[in-house]
């Protein structure tokens, strides 16, 4: 289990845990050894148990961590420690371009496009890398503080997809590419597909195809049509919308051919809105197509394609016929070209054979195809194997729901194979996209699991879609080989694919058993003391950081129970760990331009002292002003710093200014004050500083800093002045003013 305080290869120290996704949890963390903050991926429970799966997650991360270019998320390591699978990343100060859109509603053109620019940059640093991230979308990009658009999660979305594409398309199934959907293969023009889907959102604010369920969201993907950008914006630019329509394809052949090709339509944008150099060979050319919507049971309207007014070729004695619901057509068209009898027709043709085009509604042309192989001839013995595969597809369809349906009505009991195959497909038909990293589940209880085997609670808690995780203890209260403890408790409520810890007896154990002793872990750190107490069987139940003058940060102070205290064996302590010394802070004022006098109260009043008071001539600064501190406002410092001050004199005097400037001389008699230091005692010191003002309040003679014994005290001083007529005096000690006067003049 993964804690804040606790190290990662003795280097990196978990802080906190900032996101949670399907398959892993991210802690923000500090590496010790390069001293900076860095995110830490941690595997989730459930999948760490797979030793397939862990082996490709680490070869991905690996693999990953070669990648290095500025709009990707650096991966610095990858490991493992006490079964914890992680990798460390870099941390991204910001927000995702999910949240981005949700808060503007939709992008200015330049922003969207400066933002697809860097998507597709790093893409392309990856693609040349041969690695294939397969599962762009808005959740996994990140926008940084300082503008900077950056990819994150490479390598493990496509570790979830190599594992099961049927995962893979529940926690994406809005930007997933046809190939995807149809569990096929996938390249780098599967991540351009899904680029295009998320310009598509950042431009309208919204994804092109909406569903009541993935399924038939995906089925969308594979045989829809979206509603072309510009009619949800008029102001996209038509070379922009044309660049999304290449992209978001539904072969890959027919999209861009890599990212860096993508990138370069993409700046001719702001140059070129309206120019025709995006290829579109095969696309329609009109963008008025109609759309098919799908929703979860099937698909709930389909094209209706008439020619020169006469009754649909896909119909029989002129009224329209569909397929099966959900069923895409196995030649790849929509659900609607087709008959009744799962035969396939062709739509009727106008024009030459070089250049079809199709009516659509009213009659009016549906749009032009340049060389589009699909509309050649098919050869028949290929349509009729297309034919028997579509046919064999939708009875397998049925016959998955129809137990699906069966055993949601308690029809079928007993486990297998069988059942759990179709629980699988199951889970994935009611999962819902949530918008976010984390997929969404259906509330359950966590059922009372006491007393039960292994394979009793397995058979239990899969009704309510719950993992098992085992742990095993020893137990009086059980037989051997029996649960005697789970977590969370009976009753608690949490999501479907939630995992319910359980601790099985090992055995049988003596009535009486020998307690042990909490060791003394002052000094230790985190890994040391977990070492010290798993070797006397104690367990950790919380990790506290407190303050401590004695023990440096990050060390061990005490437990609770204390050091020496005997407890019984499987027992658990509280772990205080150090923070360190504590030292109170405070911020440092804004002195500059005021007088010595007010810069002194300023600082006095966030705790701080006046340090080293020295002068210099300033042109921009007027005379006693402070030109700088030695510690910049708004910055931290620990209070009691002492600020040194630098005071102006005002503007340097040239040679001719001094020759004819009128020199002042006068006496400075403080014997008023007596002896303000006599009472100090032999060899004690205090610093004394005597500034002469004239009358604008301008310092124009000064003695400095000088330090002063009991009997070093001077009661008058001759002073000139040529910056004007000296007026008062003033006598500071330690920074403190303890008295003014004014100069009598000769």
């Amino acid at each position: 289990m993964v804690v804040p305080g606790m190290y990662l290869a003795d280097r990196y120290e978990i802080l906190e845990k900032i996101g949670s996704g399907g398959m892993a949890d991210v802690y923000k963390a500090r590496d010790h050894k390069l001293n900076r903050l860095v995110a830490v991926k941690v595997l989730k429970q459930e999948f760490s148990v797979d030793e397939t799966f862990v082996k490709k997650f680490r070869v991905e991360a690996q693999a990953a961590a070669g990648l290095s270019h500025p709009n990707i998320v650096n991966v610095y390591d990858v490991g493992e420690e006490n079964g914890i699978h992680y990798i460390v990343m870099e941390l991204v100060q910001g927000i995702t371009l999910k949240k981005y859109i949700e808060m503007k509603g939709k992008l200015e053109i330049k922003e969207a496009l400066n933002i697809s620019v860097q998507i597709a940059s790093g893409l392309q640093a990856a693609h040349d890398n041969r690695i294939i991230h397969r599962d762009i979308k808005p959740q996994n990009i990140i926008m940084s503080r300082d503008g900077k658009v950056k990819v994150t999660d490479f390598g493990i979305a496509k570790m979830a997809d190599s594992t099961t594409v049927t995962t893979n398309a529940a926690g994406s199934v809005h930007y997933i590419s046809p190939e995807q959907a149809r569990g096929g293969y996938s390249d780098a023009k599967s991540d351009i597909y899904s680029l295009g889907i998320t310009m598509y959102e950042m431009l309208t604010g919204r994804v092109p195809f909406e569903g009541e369920t993935n399924v038939a969201v995906a089925l969308l993907h594979i045989q829809g049509e979206m509603v072309p950008p510009r009619k949800l914006e008029p102001s996209i630019p038509r070379s922009f919308e044309k660049i999304i329509l290449k992209c978001t394809q539904k072969k890959p052949e027919r999209r861009y051919g890599s990212a860096r090709e993508l990138i370069a339509d993409l700046r001719k944008v702001l140059t070129h809105p309206d120019g025709e150099y995006v290829n579109l060979t095969g696309v329609p050319v009109a963008a008025n197509e109609q759309t098919v919507v799908l929703n979860g049971q099937g698909v709930s309207g389909v094209r209706n394609v008439r020619s020169s007014g006469s009754a649909s070729p896909y119909s029989r004695n002129g009224a329209a016929q569909s397929r099966s619901a959900g069923t895409p057509s196995p030649n790849g068209r929509t659900s609607a070209e087709g008959s009744g009898s799962g035969m396939s027709s062709r739509p009727s043709e106008t024009g030459s054979s070089n250049n079809r085009q199709y009516a659509g509604k009213n009659g009016q042309r549906r749009g032009e195809f340049d060389g589009d192989e699909d509309e050649d001839g098919v050869n028949p013995a290929l349509e009729k194997v297309m034919m028997v595969l579509g046919i064999v597809g939708a009875v397998i369809l049925v016959v998955v729901i129809f137990f699906i349906i069966g055993r949601a009505a308690g029809l079928f009991s007993g486990g297998g194979q069988t059942e759990s195959a179709i629980e699988s497909v199951s889970d994935t038909m009611i999962e819902s996209e949530s918008g976010s990293d984390s997929e969404s589940f259906e509330e359950v209880d966590v059922p009372d699991l006491y007393n039960m085997t292994q394979q009793e609670a397995q058979s239990e808690l899969r009704p309510y879609g719950l993992y098992l995780s085992i742990e095993t203890g020893q137990s009086d209260d059980v037989d051997e080989g029996c649960i005697y403890r789970q977590s969370p408790s009976e009753g608690t409520t949490v999501s479907r694919g939630d995992t319910i810890t359980v601790w099985i007896n090992a055995g049988e154990t003596e009535s009486e058993t020998e307690q042990v002793k909490v060791p003394d872990m002052t000094g230790y750190t985190y890994n040391q003391a977990a070492t010290a107490l798993s070797a006397q069987n104690i367990g950790i139940a919380e990790v506290r950081y407190e303050y401590s003058d004695e023990v440096d940060a990050n060390y061990v102070i005490r437990t609770d129970p204390a050091a020496g205290t005997m407890v019984d064996p499987g027992s658990e302590v509280i772990l205080y760990i150090s923070n360190g010394p504590e030292q109170k802070t405070t911020t440092m004022p804004q002195v500059v331009g005021t007088t010595l006098a007010d810069a002194k109260t300023l600082l006095q009043g966030r705790n701080l002292e006046v340090g080293q008071v020295t002068y210099e001539s300033s042109d921009s600064v007027a005379e006693g002003r402070v030109i700088r501190a030695s510690v910049s406002q708004g910055t931290t410092v620990d209070e009691g710093t002492a600020i040194d001050l630098v005071i102006s004199t005002g503007p340097a005097e040239t040679e001719s200014e001094s020759q004819t400037q009128s020199s002042y001389t006068g006496t400075i008699d403080f014997s008023s004050l007596g002896n303000p230091i006599g009472g100090l005692s032999e060899g004690e010191t205090v610093t004394v500083l005597i500034n002469v003002y004239n009358v604008s309040g301008a310092i124009v003679w000064t003695t400095g800093n000088i330090t002063m014994g009991p009997g070093d005290w001077v009661t008058q001083y001759t002073v000139t002045s040529t910056n004007g007529e000296p007026v008062t005096w003033e006598v500071m000690i330690d920074g403190s003013s303890i008295g003014t006067g004014p100069v009598n003049m000769s």
